[in-house]
C-alpha cells in the first residue's frame, strides 16, 4: 500500500541528518509561529534543523514567541569547498593564508621538493541541508532570495511543501496542502498529532495556537470551521499560554505606532473597481509620530483581513533624498509579483515591494504608481 503524504513526510524528516525549514518571503506571524513550532518539534525529535524566514525583521517578532532567538532572516554556506593536497610523499613545511581585496591566498611551502599541479584537487562538499520544509509558499519564488542564488540546490534536494492556501503549486515532492485548515499551524498540528502528540510541549502548543489566532484575527473570520475550534481548545490543554498570545498581538501597540496608522489611514484613496487602495507617507509623518516604517505592516493586515473590498494595498513612502519605497500587498486571484514586474520588484504573489529613484515628489511618484498598477490590473 502507498505511503500518505503524512506517512512519506515523517519517512524524509526520520532519514534526514539536517532539516532547512524556511517560510515565505515577509513573513506573517502565522509563518513565524509555523516556523518555530516546527522547528521545535524537529528538535524535539533529536534532528539537526535549522530556520530560516526571508526578510523577517527581527526586531518586529513577538516577545511570547517561543524560540523567536533561533529564527533566522538569511541562510548561511550552503555547503563547503575543499581543497586537498597530496603530501604523502612531500611532507608540509608550512602553510599560510591571507585575504587581501576580496581575495584568499594560501601558501604551502613543502620540507624538500616541491608538488605538482596534479598533486592539488579542488571539489565542492556535501550539502548542509539534506532536507526542505516550506511553509506557507506557493511556489519556489516566494521563498525569497534562497530560490534565486540555490535554485540547483533546491532542485536537488527533497522539499516537504506544507500549506493550506489553494493557490499553492505543488511543487514539492511532498506535498501536504490542506485546503480545511485556516492556517499552516493547524496544517501543522495536524502533522504533529499524527507523528508524535507526546512531543507537543507548552512551548510549541502556544505557537501553533499563536499562528491560528493571528491568521483568524482571534477566530472571527469567516473561514473558521469546527475542526478549527476544537484544534485550538485541544491546544490549550497542552498548555498553549492563549493570555501572552492575545497580549502579543494586540495589546502592544505603542502611541508613536498608532499615530502613524491615523496618518495612513486618512490619506486611502480607493479605486472601487479594481479594488485597489493607496496611501502616501512623508518623512516628516515618521520624525513627527515617532513610530517605525514597519508597523505599516499591521495596517495592511487590517484592511486586508477587514475590507473585503481591498484586493490590492499599495503604501508609497518617502526615503533617502528624493527615493520612494513602494510596497504592494495582494489577495487572489491577483498577484503582487506580477502587478509590479514592470517596477522590477523582487516579492511575492502576496508581498511585492520596489524602490522609485529620483521622483521629483511623494504626490507625483504615487499617481505614476498607480496609473500603471491600474493598468496593469486591467490587462
Amino acid at each position: 500500500m502507498a505511503l500518505t503524504p503524512q506517512q512519506q513526510a515523517l519517512e524524509q524528516i526520520t532519514r534526514a541528518k539536517r532539516v532547512l525549514v524556511i517560510g515565505k518571503e515577509h513573513p506573517t506571524n502565522d509563518v513565524l509561529a509555523s516556523a518555530t513550532s516546527c522547528l521545535l518539534f524537529l528538535r524535539a525529535m533529536g534532528k539537526q534543523a535549522e530556520a530560516i524566514l526571508p526578510g523577517m525583521d527581527k526586531s518586529s517578532l513577538p516577545s511570547f514567541l517561543p524560540g523567536r532567538d533561533e529564527l533566522k532572516p538569511t541562510v548561511g554556506a550552503m555547503r563547503a569547498t575543499t581543497i586537498s593536497l597530496d603530501v604523502k610523499d612531500i611532507p608540509l613545511g608550512e602553510l599560510m593564508y591571507d585575504v587581501k581585496d576580496g581575495k584568499l591566498t594560501i601558501t604551502v611551502v613543502p620540507k624538500h621538493g616541491e608538488w605538482s599541479p596534479q598533486q592539488l584537487s579542488f571539489k565542492q562538499g556535501d550539502d548542509r541541508y539534506d532536507l526542505v520544509i516550506t511553509l506557507d509558499a506557493p511556489d519556489m519564488q516566494s521563498i525569497g532570495e534562497l530560490s534565486r542564488t540555490h535554485a540547483d540546490f533546491l532542485y536537488r534536494t527533497t522539499i516537504i511543501n506544507i500549506d493550506c492556501n489553494s493557490a499553492n503549486e505543488h511543487w514539492g515532492q511532498v506535498n501536504i496542502v490542506d485546503l480545511n485548515a485556516v492556517s499552516t499551524t493547524e496544517v501543522l498540528f495536524s502533522l504533529f498529532d499524527t507523528w508524535n502528540r507526546n512531543l507537543v510541549n507548552a512551548d510549541i502548543a502556544t505557537a501553533l495556537l499563536a499562528g491560528m489566532i493571528a491568521k483568524t484575527k482571534s477566530f472571527r473570520t469567516a473561514n473558521v470551521t469546527p475542526k478549527t475550534l476544537t484544534t485550538a481548545s485541544q491546544l490549550i490543554a497542552m498548555g498553549a499560554r492563549r493570555e501572552e498570545i492575545v497580549h502579543g498581538l494586540w495589546r502592544t501597540r505603542s502611541v508613536a505606532t498608532l499615530k502613524l496608522w491615523g496618518r495612513a489611514l486618512s490619506r486611502l484613496e480607493q479605486d472601487r473597481v479594481t479594488g485597489l487602495v493607496w496611501a502616501g507617507l512623508t518623512k516628516q509623518d515618521v520624525i513627527e509620530t515617532g513610530a517605525s516604517l514597519t508597523s505599516l505592516e499591521d495596517v495592511i493586515d487590517e484592511l486586508i483581513g477587514y475590507a473585503p473590498e481591498a484586493k490590492i494595498v499599495t503604501f508609497v513612502t518617502e526615503r533617502d533624498g528624493s527615493d520612494l519605497h513602494v510596497t504592494v500587498h495582494a489577495n487572489a486571484p491577483y498577484s503582487a509579483a506580477e502587478l509590479t514586474r514592470q517596477f522590477g520588484a523582487t516579492g511575492t504573489r502576496e508581498r511585492a515591494s520596489f524602490t522609485l529613484k529620483d521622483q521629483p515628489s511623494l504626490a507625483e511618484g504615487m499617481k505614476s504608481v498607480v496609473a500603471k498598477l491600474q493598468s496593469a490590473i486591467n490587462r
